[in-house]
């Protein structure tokens, strides 16, 4: 199960919206300071909301919680959206080489492959069983508080 942190901002009944930060590779790369792709990343982080079921977890808006996405629907959703495309352009682009067609109808065959590609994702795509592969809410953030006790400044 892939997990990540998110923040509760909505809950309609069984559903609880969820608001998650898009977050690049570049936070685990040891040359983040150096690097010219880090700084855009931090740039182009964007929010995500989505809906996520409640699994009779009792939360509340602004919790932090963990979300979960099983990885076979990870692996099973990138396969379908470029492998299928992909695949199907290369095997055309190999027999129209094989059948010694000219360059030009070799690319105009690979680009139709790619786009009947991925006409072939959108169909199989409304057949998939999106409720397996969806995010659920796997549980509540644990809030650390601190063991520091925090000065208060005297009204004046």
């Amino acid at each position: 199960m892939v997990e990540e942190t998110a923040q509760v901002i909505k809950i309609k009944g069984d559903t609880v919206w969820v608001m998650a930060i898009q977050k690049s590779a570049c936070g685990s790369c040891e040359a983040q300071k150096g690097c010219g792709h880090s700084l855009l990343a931090k740039v182009g982080q964007k929010q995500i909301e989505l809906p996520v079921a409640r699994n009779g977890l009792d939360v509340v808006v602004d919790d932090m919680v963990v979300i979960g996405v099983p990885e076979q629907a990870i692996l099973r959703t990138s396969l379908l959206m470029y492998g299928l495309p992909l695949g199907a352009m290369i095997v055309v682009a190999f027999f129209s080489k094989w059948l010694a067609l000219s360059e030009g109808v070799s690319v105009i065959l690979a680009f139709l492959a790619l786009l009947l590609g991925f006409v072939a994702v959108n169909l199989q795509s409304k057949r998939l069983d999106f409720e397996k592969l969806s995010p659920r809410l796997m549980r509540k953030v644990a809030v650390e508080q601190s063991l520091i006790p925090m000065c208060e400044e005297p009204n004046g």
